[in-house]
């Protein structure tokens, strides 16, 4: 971060829910200075003072303030175009020319929100996957409007700042999030048609891909299998696989009855407060170990 008055200027994270507060509290666990824009002060402060880290170097606003010093902001919003813009707004209006803008992207496309914007250029999309501190993820999103020096800037700070290992996506939309959603249709296909039930399809997610998926993802692991045997298998399967290109029924009459999952106490399954608390701190504990053991076996020959 560059300095302000011979000190360095905090990242500043714009957000409202855990995933915002975990990525703050990641930047602390690096005994990093971290500044957080929110209108939840008591659930921050709730989140990151739990996940026992030093928070001396916190500082905590509610109310926008009259200028960004900060060469960094990161934004965490819900996936919706007009929100972001708004927030991207504000962001620009308060900070200098240089300032690099990060925004969470799923299904919204870069180039969507950088139109309307004085310095297209400094925006990059970032997704990050919840405890951001036990895992290496971060993807980072650009496309032809993009700065390569924003983009260098943002990597080397993902990799300084928060420890972690980015992947790139070069034409503005997210890869992670078109990979989930091709498996969470598909899986719903296979429960809407009675081919599976949902315990069944995670547990083929569980003890099959959740097994090597962390060590290698799909190519690497294709290629320690055979790559012939997979392309004879797709050539069938292929043809056979769902195409649907609206929102599964069962999805929507989730939505409809609020089962929005384990926090509202039920989504595909039931939560007791107790069985809240269970997986919680088991998540919090597989977290933990997970991310050791990724940790054990890089997966780039350089990192042997």
């Amino acid at each position: 971060m560059k300095a302000t008055n011979g000190r360095a200027c905090p990242i500043m994270v714009i957000g409202q829910d855990k995933l915002a507060y975990s990525i703050v509290s990641d930047l602390l666990m690096g005994g990093h200075a971290a500044l957080l824009l929110t209108t939840d002060q008591q659930g921050a402060e709730e989140a990151i003072y739990n996940s026992e880290v030093p928070c001396k170097n916190l500082c905590i606003l509610t109310e926008w303030p009259e200028k960004i010093q900060s060469t960094l902001v990161v934004l965490v919003t819900t996936d919706e175009a007009e929100v972001k813009r708004e927030l991207i707004g504000q962001v620009e209006g308060r900070c200098a020319a240089h300032t690099i803008i990060a925004v969470n992207l799923e299904s919204v496309g870069l180039d969507q929100l950088q139109k309307q914007m004085q310095h297209k250029t400094r925006l990059l999309g970032l997704n990050w996957t919840y405890p951001v501190y036990r895992n290496f993820f971060a993807e980072i999103i650009c496309n032809d409007h993009t700065d390569p020096q924003a983009l260098d800037q943002l990597t080397q700070w993902l990799k300084t700042y928060w420890k972690k290992d980015p992947s790139l996506a070069k034409t503005g939309f997210s890869i992670r999030a078109r990979l989930m959603a091709a498996m969470l249709r598909e899986g719903l296909y296979l429960v809407e048609n009675d081919f599976a039930s949902i315990e069944s399809v995670d547990r083929a997610c569980c003890n099959d891909a959740g097994y090597y998926l962390p060590f290698t993802g799909n190519f690497r692991y294709m290629d320690l299998m055979g790559t012939y045997a997979y392309g004879m298998v797709m050539k069938d399967l292929n043809k056979e696989l769902s195409n649907m290109d609206t929102l599964p029924g069962i999805l929507q009459e989730k939505q409809r009855n609020g089962e929005v999952g384990m926090d509202a106490g039920k989504g595909f399954y039931s939560y007791s407060t107790e069985e809240k608390a269970y997986w919680q701190a088991v998540f919090d504990g597989f977290s933990r170990e997970i991310q050791q053991l990724i940790s054990k076996y890089p997966h780039e020959p350089s990192d042997y």
